[in-house]
C-alpha cells in the first residue's frame, strides 16, 4: 500500500472489528433485580445511583474519523460528534463551536475553531465535518477537539487524542539535455501526485539570473521517475522549446530550472542546474559542389555555381547579411562581384546553390574559390576547393561616358562648369581622353581624374563630348549631352552678415532682401529695441544711434521676472501689454489694431497642471468669444467648447489619441477611430457612413489614403523619401500625377491630365533655391527675374514680354503688385490690400478680423495654430472640426459638411449626410486651385482668401500663383546648413513632401525638417556660426527677435556658384597620402592620386583610383569598414605617420582644407 493511501481513524460508542483505533465502552453484566425510578436497571447491591442535576454546559465525545498519514499543507476531510450533555441547547448565535486542543487553541490544522452545523438540544448529539489543512512542517503531530462557547468557556469531555503521521514534500527533479531546440527533464514535490510548475534562469539561479520563461512539468513520466517522486502519479516531465534566437542571445550561458513548490516549501533547483549550457553559436558550412568554366576570355560573362550544406545550429538568413564572398584572396574583385547575395533562406541541414556571372577582370592565371559569411562578422566553414582559371586578354576598346555636366544642363552667364568623364579600358591601356566643345578640341587629358574647365561662358547652347583612345590606337566616344547657358535672372550670390557689440551681443544683422536691422540690450541682457529695414550697410559698426534716429525703433519693457510686458511699434499696429499668472503663464495679452484705434484681447485660464482650460479671444467693445478644453485623468484632450456653444468630445485611449469625435447633440462626425504605433491613424468612419483608411509603407510613409467612393490615392516615393507618383485610384489614369526632383530634391517637374495644357508643370531653380522659370505650356508661362538683392521684381513670358511688376517695402514686404497696393506694418503684418481687404491680429499674429466693414470675417485661432470658428456676414458662424491636427468636417447653422484631405491636409472633397460628394478640389503643384476660387480653408489646411487669391499661413501670406511667399521668414537663416537661406521660397521648393504648418518653418511625417546636408556625408572644414531661431510667445514681434542670443560668432555667411553634392574636402584627387576619417571611427587610407566620392544614395563613400575607378576600399553605414580609429570624435582627415603618445593616429579638430580647384 502507497504511503499516501489515507488511512482513517474512527471513533463511535460501538466496539467496531474495522477501525483501526477503537474506543469502547464495555457494559458490565449483571443481575436486573431491579428498576430505578428513571427505567434504568439497579447497580451492584442492587442498588440505583442517586441522581445528578444536569450542568448547564456539557458535552460527551462521540467518536471521529481523520486520515493518520499526511502531506505537508494538503487538505483533507475530517470528521468529530460530540453529545449535548448539558440542559441547554447550543446554537451557533451563542457562540457553540467545536474547538482545537493539546494544545488549547492551536491552528495547527488550519484552524482553532468549527462553526455548530446546526441548534443541538439537550441529550442530542452533533457531528462536525470539515476540512484541515497539514502544517507545513513533518513529523507526529497531535489531533484533538473539544466542545467551547466562545467569550465564556470551555466544556465537556476532550475527544480522543490521535497522533498523525505528517510527510514532507520538497521539490525534486533533474535537467535530461539541452540541445539546439529544447531544453528537457523532469520535476515534482515528492509524495505529492499533481504536476509542478518549473521557472527557467540562464547566467544565475532566481533572484539574480535572467529569468526566460516557465513551463509545467505534466508531461508523461516513466515509473522510475514517481518513484523518485515516492508518488503514484504519471506526468512529471518537461519540454522547454528553444529556437535560433534564444542561442543566439544566449548561446554559452548557464542553465537553472527552479521548481515551485506547491506547498509554500523552497522553490529548490533541480539537479543539473548551474552545471549544462545553453549550446553555442555554430555556423559550420559543408561544400557540396561547384562548376566554373576552366577558360574565359576578359569582360566576358560565365555562368557558374558553388553549393553549400549548412552544417551549423543558424539559419543563413538573406536579412541578416549572410553571403557568399570571394576567397584567395578574401573580398577580392577578380570575379566582378566579391559577394553574392544568397538566393534564400538556409536553415540548418539544408544546402543552397548560388547561380550567378563571373566577369573575370584581369587576364592570366586566376584562382576561382568561393567561402560563406557574415557581413561584418565573421567568414566561417569550409572553403569551395580552389580552382585556376586561365582567363585570356582581348583587345577591346575604351570606355568613356560624361559625368558632368548632365545633359540639359543650364547656367546663366557668365557660366562656369566643369567638363568630367569616366574612362577605363578593360586591358589597362587607356593613353588619353580628349574632350570636345561644339567639335572643337578644348583639352587632352592623359590620366585621372579626367575632366577640363569651362570659365566665362557667354549666353548660347553647347554641345559637349569625351573621345577615350588607348594604346593600340581605339577610340570610343561617351555621345553628346548640351549644356545651355542663359542671361542671368539674379544674382550669383548673396551674404548675410552679424556684428556684434563689445559684450558680444548681437547688435546688427544686415540682409539684402530687408536691409539691416539694429539691436540694443538693457542691463539684463534683454533686448530693449531693435529697428529693421535699414541702410546701414556697416560690418564694423553696430550704428545704434542712426538706427535710433531712424522712426522706425520698435521698443520693449520687461517686467523684473525679465519676462516681456510692453511692446511698441512706430505705427502703433501690433503694440501689446502682457500680463503673467504667478507661475509664469501668460494670463491676458493686448494687443492694438487700426493704428492703437482698436484692441483685440487674449486671456488664459489654467487648471491645477497648468493646462489651458479656457481661451478668450475679442475686440473690444464687440465680441468676446471663448473656447474650453476639457481633459481626462492622464491629461489627455478629452473635449473643446466652441463659441457658440458646441461641445466637442474625443473619448481619447490610453496615449491620449482621439478614438470618437461627436458633439452634445450625439452628432458623429468620426468613429472607430484606429492608430498605427507611429501615432498614424490607420481608420475611422466619418459620421456620413464615408470608411477612411490608411496604409503605410515600409518606411513609415503613406502609401495608400482611401476614403470610400470619395477619394482613393496611392503613393510611391523615391530614395530619398520625394514623392514620384500619385495615382487617383477613384477617378482613373486621368487625375494621376507623377513628379521629378534635382539632385536637391527641388520639384522640376510635375505631370498630370488635371494640370490642363501639355499636362506637365516644369521648373527651374537658381543656386540661391530661387525659382527660375514655372512653365505649363498651353497655359501659363512664367520666367522670373531677381534684382540684386535677391528680391522677385519682374515674370516674363518666353517672348520676354513682362507679365507680372514687383516692388518691396524696406523690410523686404511685397509693397506693389502689378498696381496692387499692399501695405504691411513696422512688425511685417499685412495691414491692408487696397480697395480688397483689411486685417487685424491677435496676440499669437493671427488674424482676427479680415475683409471690409460691409464684408467682415471674424475668425478664432487656436493655440495649437487651428482656425476653430469664423463668423462672416452674410454666412453666420462656422464651426471647424478636426481631427489630430486635419479638418474633419464643418458645421454651419447646425448642417454638417464633412471634409476630405490628401496626405498635405488640403481639402479635396466634401460630402454631406447621405455621403454624397457635393464639391471637389484639385490643385497645380504649388497650390493654385485648378478651375475654381476657393475662399475657406484650402491648400494644406490654411485659409485662402477669394478677394486677393492669396493663401494666409498666419505667420505670413503666400502667393501660390508665384509659388514664394510676400515676405521675409521670420526664422532666421540657418548659416550652419544653408537650409532655408532663402528668404521667399515655400516648402523647400517641393511642395509634395513638405508643408508649412504657421508661415516660419516647413514639416514633414508630422515634424520639422531641416535639410542639413545635399548629399548626406558630411566633411566639415571651417567651423560656422550657429544659432538657434528663438519661438516667442508671440509672433508679432518682428524678425529682429529671431537673431537675439543666437549667433554666437563674426561670420559673413555666403552660398554661392554651383550646388554642391558634399563638402568633402578630398573632393578630386590628393597630392600626398591622407587618411580620412568619419563620425563613427572609420578610417579610409587614400593613397597619392586617389579621390573619396559617395554614392548618390548617400549609402557609402568609396576610394577611386588614379584611373577613376573604386579601389573596393569603402565605408558602408552598414558597417562594412576599411579601417577603425576608436579615438576619431568626428568627421576628420590627417596625414599619416602623425601619432599621439598612445601610438593612434593624431586627429586634429578640423581636417585640412585643401587648395582650392579652378573647377570648383
Amino acid at each position: 500500500m502507497s504511503i499516501l493511501t489515507r488511512q482513517k481513524l474512527s471513533f463511535s460508542t460501538a466496539c467496531s472489528a474495522l477501525a483501526l483505533v477503537t474506543l469502547c465502552a464495555i457494559a458490565s453484566v449483571a443481575d436486573a433485580a431491579r428498576q430505578c425510578p428513571d427505567g434504568s436497571p439497579a447497580g451492584s447491591a442492587n442498588e440505583c445511583p442517586t441522581p445528578v442535576e444536569p450542568k448547564e454546559n456539557d458535552s460527551k465525545y462521540i467518536g471521529g474519523s481523520v486520515p493518520t498519514t499526511m502531506v505537508v499543507g494538503q487538505s483533507y476531510a475530517a470528521s468529530v460528534t460530540f453529545q449535548n450533555t448539558g440542559w441547554k441547547t447550543w446554537t451557533a448565535q451563542e457562540l457553540y463551536r467545536l474547538g482545537s486542543q493539546s494544545p488549547t487553541d492551536n491552528s495547527t490544522w488550519g484552524t482553532g475553531r468549527v462553526a455548530l452545523p446546526s441548534n443541538v438540544a439537550s441529550g442530542a448529539s452533533t457531528t462536525f465535518n470539515f476540512t484541515v489543512r497539514a502544517p507545513l512542517t513533518a513529523g507526529n503531530m497531535l489531533f484533538q477537539w473539544r466542545m467551547v462557547r466562545d467569550g465564556v468557556a470551555w466544556f465537556g469531555g476532550l475527544g480522543y487524542p490521535t497522533y498523525i503521521n505528517v510527510l514532507p514534500s520538497v521539490i525534486k527533479g533533474g535537467i535530461d539535455g539541452i540541445n539546439s531546440t529544447v531544453i528537457s527533464g523532469w520535476a515534482c514535490s515528492t509524495n505529492l501526485p499533481q504536476s509542478v510548475d518549473v521557472h527557467f534562469y540562464v547566467d544565475g539561479p532566481g533572484g539574480s539570473g535572467n529569468f526566460i520563461g516557465a513551463k509545467t512539468a505534466n508531461l508523461a513520466s516513466e515509473a522510475g521517475v514517481a518513484q523518485a517522486c515516492g508518488t503514484s502519479g504519471a506526468n512529471y516531465r518537461f519540454l522547454f522549446p528553444i529556437d535560433e534566437n534564444f542561442i543566439l542571445q544566449n548561446g554559452g550561458k548557464l542553465i537553472f530550472i527552479h521548481g515551485m513548490s506547491p506547498v509554500g516549501a523552497s522553490n529548490d533547483t533541480i539537479g543539473g542546474s548551474g552545471s549544462l549550457r545553453v549550446p553555442a553559436i555554430d555556423r559550420s558550412s559543408a561544400f557540396v559542389s561547384q562548376s566554373v568554366p576552366a577558360t574565359m576570355t576578359v569582360g566576358q560573362s560565365y555562368p557558374v555555381e558553388v553549393t553549400f550544406r549548412n552544417t551549423g545550429n543558424v539559419t543563413w538568413r538573406r536579412s541578416s547579411n549572410y553571403r557568399l564572398g570571394a576567397f584567395n584572396p578574401a573580398d577580392n574583385g577578380t570575379w566582378g562581384s566579391g559577394r553574392i547575395e544568397l538566393p534564400n533562406d538556409v536553415p540548418p541541414g539544408q544546402s543552397v546553390r548560388v547561380a550567378f556571372n563571373a566577369v573575370p577582370q584581369v587576364a592570366g592565371t586566376l584562382n576561382f574559390q568561393w567561402k560563406l559569411l557574415q557581413e561584418s562578422v565573421t567568414w566561417f566553414g569550409e572553403a569551395s576547393p580552389n580552382q585556376v582559371v586561365n582567363v585570356q586578354a582581348v583587345n577591346r576598346p575604351p570606355q568613356v561616358s560624361l559625368t558632368e555636366p548632365v545633359n540639359g544642363k543650364t547656367l546663366y552667364a557668365p557660366g562656369n562648369a566643369t567638363v568630367r568623364a569616366n574612362a577605363s579600358d578593360p586591358e589597362g591601356g587607356l593613353a588619353s581622353v580628349s574632350f570636345y566643345s561644339n567639335d572643337a578640341l578644348i583639352g587632352t587629358v592623359a590620366s585621372a581624374p579626367y575632366q577640363v574647365a569651362l570659365n566665362n561662358l557667354a549666353a548660347g547652347s553647347y554641345r559637349l563630348k569625351a573621345v577615350a583612345r588607348d594604346v593600340n590606337g581605339l577610340t570610343a566616344d561617351s555621345g553628346q549631352v548640351t549644356l545651355t547657358v542663359k542671361p542671368p535672372q539674379g544674382p550669383a550670390s548673396i551674404a548675410r552678415s552679424y556684428v556684434y557689440d563689445a559684450n558680444q551681443q548681437l547688435c546688427k544683422v544686415i540682409e539684402p532682401e530687408n536691409g539691416s536691422t539694429v539691436m540694443a540690450y538693457d542691463a539684463a541682457g534683454n533686448l530693449a529695441w531693435s529697428a529693421s529695414g535699414l541702410d546701414l550697410p556697416s560690418t564694423t559698426s553696430c550704428d545704434l544711434d542712426a538706427a535710433a534716429a531712424s522712426g522706425r525703433q520698435v521698443a520693449r519693457t520687461y517686467d523684473t521676472r525679465n519676462r516681456l510686458k510692453t511692446l511698441r511699434f512706430p505705427d502703433k499696429n501690433g503694440n501689446q501689454d502682457w500680463s503673467y499668472t504667478p507661475d509664469g503663464l501668460p494670463s491676458q495679452v493686448t494687443t492694438w489694431n487700426d493704428a492703437g484705434n482698436s484692441s483685440a484681447v487674449n486671456s488664459y485660464s489654467y487648471n491645477k497642471r497648468r493646462m489651458l482650460t479656457l481661451e478668450t479671444s475679442g475686440q473690444t467693445g464687440w465680441y468676446n468669444w471663448s473656447i474650453g478644453y476639457g481633459y481626462n485623468a492622464n491629461g489627455a484632450l478629452a473635449s473643446q467648447v466652441y463659441p457658440g456653444g458646441l461641445s466637442i468630445n474625443y473619448a481619447p485611449n490610453a496615449l491620449g489619441q482621439p478614438t470618437d469625435v461627436r458633439d452634445q447633440l450625439g452628432n458623429v462626425y468620426a468613429s472607430g477611430i484606429g492608430y498605427y504605433p507611429n501615432g498614424a491613424a490607420r481608420q475611422f468612419t466619418y459620421g456620413n457612413g464615408v470608411t477612411h483608411s490608411l496604409v503605410l509603407n515600409g518606411r513609415q510613409m503613406p502609401q495608400q489614403v482611401r476614403d470610400a467612393n470619395v477619394a482613393s490615392f496611392e503613393y510611391q516615393y523615391d530614395a530619398s523619401g520625394n514623392v514620384t507618383t500619385i495615382y487617383d485610384q477613384q477617378r482613373g489614369v486621368g487625375y494621376n500625377r507623377h513628379m521629378g526632383y534635382d539632385g536637391l530634391d527641388r520639384l522640376v517637374e510635375a505631370g498630370s491630365g488635371r494640370f490642363g495644357g501639355d499636362s506637365w508643370n516644369r521648373y527651374t531653380y537658381d543656386v540661391l533655391d530661387n525659382v527660375l522659370s514655372a512653365q505649363l505650356p498651353g497655359v501659363s508661362e512664367k520666367n522670373y527675374w531677381y534684382d540684386t538683392r535677391n528680391r522677385l521684381t519682374s515674370v516674363f513670358n518666353n517672348s520676354g514680354a513682362t507679365t507680372i511688376g514687383l516692388s518691396y517695402d524696406p523690410q523686404g514686404n511685397l509693397k506693389n503688385k502689378n498696381g496692387q497696393v499692399f501695405t504691411f506694418d513696422y512688425g511685417n503684418r499685412l495691414r491692408d490690400v487696397t480697395g480688397k481687404e483689411s486685417y487685424a491680429y491677435d496676440a499669437y499674429g493671427r488674424r482676427t478680423v479680415s475683409g471690409r466693414p460691409t464684408t467682415l470675417t471674424v475668425q478664432v485661432y487656436t493655440q495649437a495654430g487651428q482656425l476653430f470658428y469664423s463668423d462672416a456676414s452674410g454666412k453666420g458662424g462656422t464651426e471647424h472640426i478636426y481631427l489630430n491636427g486635419s479638418l474633419l468636417a464643418t458645421r454651419n447653422a447646425g448642417a454638417i459638411k464633412f471634409q476630405h484631405t490628401d496626405a498635405l491636409g488640403s481639402p479635396i472633397a466634401v460630402t454631406d449626410a447621405a455621403s454624397q460628394v457635393v464639391e471637389r478640389t484639385d490643385y497645380q503643384p504649388y497650390g493654385s486651385p485648378i478651375g475654381k476660387t476657393v475662399d475657406g480653408i484650402g491648400y494644406t489646411g490654411h485659409a485662402m482668401d477669394g478677394a486677393t487669391g492669396l493663401t494666409y499661413m498666419q505667420q505670413r501670406y503666400y502667393d501660390q500663383d508665384l509659388g514664394r511667399f510676400l515676405s521675409v521668414d521670420p526664422v532666421a537663416a540657418d548659416s550652419v546648413f544653408s537650409a532655408n537661406f532663402n528668404r521667399y521660397w515655400y516648402a523647400n521648393n517641393n511642395p509634395y513632401r513638405f508643408t508649412d504648418p504657421d508661415g516660419r518653418d516647413v514639416k514633414c511625417d508630422g515634424v520639422k525638417c531641416h535639410i542639413n546636408s545635399r548629399n548626406g556625408y558630411e566633411f566639415l572644414a571651417v567651423d560656422l556660426p550657429r544659432y538657434t531661431a528663438i519661438t516667442m510667445q508671440t509672433a508679432v514681434l518682428d524678425t529682429a527677435i529671431a537673431y537675439v542670443q543666437a549667433i554666437q560668432a563674426v561670420a559673413n555667411v555666403t552660398q554661392s556658384g554651383e550646388p554642391q553634392t558634399s563638402n568633402n574636402p578630398y573632393d578630386g584627387p590628393v597630392d600626398s597620402p591622407v587618411i580620412v576619417v568619419d563620425g563613427d571611427g572609420n578610417a579610409i587610407p587614400v593613397e597619392q592620386g586617389e579621390q573619396i566620392k559617395g554614392s548618390p544614395d548617400g549609402r557609402y563613400q568609396q576610394v577611386l583610383g588614379q584611373d577613376g575607378r573604386p579601389t573596393g576600399t569603402r565605408l558602408d553605414k552598414g558597417g562594412h569598414k576599411g579601417q577603425s580609429d576608436p579615438k576619431a570624435q568626428g568627421p576628420h582627415g590627417h596625414r599619416p605617420g602623425v601619432t599621439d603618445d598612445t601610438g593612434n593616429p593624431h586627429l586634429p579638430l578640423n581636417p585640412p582644407i585643401p587648395e582650392k580647384r579652378e573647377d570648383n
